[in-house]
């Protein structure tokens, strides 16, 4: 696996930081991704925080790759350049590591073992990449990785995304309130589902202590 991180010199990060965070997405179409998206900008805003988010690819293709950023802070523009990402959500292996380009040292990163796998692989043309590597990597080289490899049976798939995001708020300086995202679940969730998705995320929480 190659090195990705030499186009962001340390110096370069450590300057930015305090200013602006910056956020990576990966995720599988299906998975609640976009959902996600709406979230952390409702929870931004709630917040009092400033925040940009770019165009979001892979929509028109469920099981397709879906990649956002967002970023938060004074002069926010959503645009986060290679090796420029501070936070990294995946939640999907193969997802995050095909935007592992986005990371640098100074990177925290929370990724779910679920797999989706795609069609290329359930075809016999090729094989799922090695998971357990890929999270040794980024434990080498960046600050902070939160691989998620338990199981939820008591959570629906597509409550799942919500629970990643209860985990990601372990993460060091994750720029979002937890109380304001509680709030945001709140406010966007379907009411049929608002105690499900609320009960997701908490367990998330949970999991971070």
């Amino acid at each position: 696996m190659c090195n990705v991180f030499e186009s962001a010199s340390p110096s370069t990060q450590s300057t930015d930081m305090p200013q602006r965070k910056k956020l990576v997405l990966a995720s599988v179409g299906g998975q609640g991704g976009v959902f996600l998206v709406k979230l952390l900008v409702n929870a931004a805003t709630l917040a009092g925080l400033k925040v940009g988010t770019s165009e979001i690819h892979g929509l028109s293709q469920r099981g397709g790759s879906v990649t956002a950023s967002l970023t938060f802070g004074e002069n926010t523009y959503g645009f986060v350049d290679e090796g420029q990402a501070d936070f990294m959500i995946g939640l999907e292996p193969l997802e995050a590591q095909r935007n592992l380009k986005y990371l640098h040292p100074h990177s925290c990163a929370v990724i779910d073992s679920h797999k989706m796998i795609p069609h290329s692989v359930s075809s016999q043309q090729a094989s799922y990449p090695d998971t357990d590597s890929f999270i040794r990597y980024l434990e080498e080289h960046i600050q902070q990785v939160i691989y998620i490899s338990e199981a939820t049976p008591d959570i629906t798939p597509i409550m799942r995304n919500l629970y990643v995001l209860g985990r990601a708020t372990g993460l060091k300086a994750f720029p979002l309130p937890i109380e304001c995202i509680r709030e945001t679940i709140n406010n966007l969730a379907r009411p049929e589902l608002t105690q499900a998705s609320s009960e997701a995320f908490e367990q998330g929480v949970v999991g971070v202590t």
